[in-house]
């Protein structure tokens, strides 16, 4: 959200002294020379190509938006203008009421942090990390100043992707997990929920993160669920259904204490992935016989062989009728299996409830 939008919900003033004839007299003509039109132009031209995948002209245009726009400050106006901000939204609300060559540069800085975000996440798409690191790091300095709490945690969320491709995972968390603070306190869903999807498969892949990665998984829930996204809800179900079904096949593998309750939490989570599934279909038609697959699997571990069998074969059908052989394969291997699985179930200590 842009952080000028909230201008009229604001009913106080900053409490910090603000030398408004100095920034009045430091603005003065700024913008004159510029066409702050042609910016905003170039600005939606180079998003509506990045969409498209066309990421070496969306970078041309965020390229000319940044040299168009480099007219419009004078002297040391600019400086003058970050200077008077000191990050709160009050301050920027001061600001504005200074008049129009106060919210007119208002408007320029906030463009800029723009262009210089998409043009920090184009070179990251390009591979140019350490151009990348620079942009982001100007987008994200301007967009502090400006109390865009949602800017500031996209431009985070970036700098975590680079950390990300650098393979400097611990860095990585420290910035992603900023990012959805920055998200959820701003309010924003659905960058919280983007930034969660790219902190989600780190925690799964690293050691001893199970806890924190489900609590992740429902932070992305929530967040998915106040977007009214039921199909992304679905699927994050039937992800973390599977996350902690592969927890507890690896903890009967070895021999370890299954608790029961624990069993329960995650054929709940793949139960609601199949309602969604049996009553919607979903993007994916091999999303059906997969949750199917899995919700076989958690019956065999819960001990209801008879539910068991009928997903799997439920779920084989439609292998077949998709005619995906792979997946018939393994939903014939599972229900040969059904009785080994059980076997092993039934010698490996289950922890009951209460």
């Amino acid at each position: 959200a842009n952080p000028l939008d909230k201008r009229t919900v604001m009913a106080g003033k900053g409490t910090g002294s603000l030398d408004m004839q100095g920034l009045l007299a430091a603005l003065k003509g700024v913008g004159a020379e510029c066409d702050f039109e042609i910016v905003q132009t170039l600005l939606e031209s180079a998003e509506a190509a990045r969409a498209t995948q066309q990421a070496d002209r969306a970078l041309a245009y965020s390229d000319e938006g940044l040299s168009t726009l480099s007219s419009f400050f004078k002297g040391a106006s600019r400086d003058t203008l970050l200077s008077s901000l000191d990050g709160t939204q009050e301050k920027v609300v001061e600001v504005m009421d200074g008049g129009e060559a106060c919210e007119k540069s208002l408007d320029a800085l906030v463009t800029e942090a723009q262009l210089r975000q998409l043009r920090g996440e184009l070179l990251l798409d390009l591979g140019k990390l350490s151009e990348a690191e620079q942009e982001l790091e100007i987008a994200r300095t301007l967009s502090v100043k400006l109390c865009d709490d949602v800017a500031v945690g996209r431009c985070l969320r970036s700098e975590g992707m680079r950390l990300l491709m650098k393979k400097e995972l611990n860095k990585a968390e420290e910035k992603l997990e900023a990012a959805v603070k920055c998200c959820h306190q701003a309010e924003d869903p659905k960058e919280e929920a983007a930034t969660l999807k790219l902190l989600i498969p780190l925690y799964k892949a690293t050691p001893n993160r199970y806890d924190r990665c489900c609590e992740c998984f429902h932070q992305m829930l929530e967040a998915l669920q106040a977007e009214g996204d039921m199909e992304g809800v679905s699927a994050t179900l039937l992800d973390l259904g599977n996350f902690r079904l592969n927890r507890h096949l690896n903890d009967t593998t070895g021999g370890s204490e299954l608790e029961f309750a624990e069993l329960e939490m995650t054929d709940l989570d793949l139960q609601g992935a199949l309602q969604y599934y049996q009553e919607n279909g979903g993007e994916d038609p091999s999303q059906l016989p997969e949750v199917l697959v899995s919700v076989g699997t958690i019956k065999m571990l819960l001990g209801d062989q008879a539910a068991s069998v009928a997903a799997l074969e439920q779920a084989k059908q439609l292998y077949e009728e998709q005619k995906d052989d792979d997946g018939v394969e393994r939903a014939n291997g599972l229900l040969s299996d059904v009785k080994r699985i059980m076997d092993k179930v039934d010698s490996t200590s289950v922890t009951p409830i209460g």
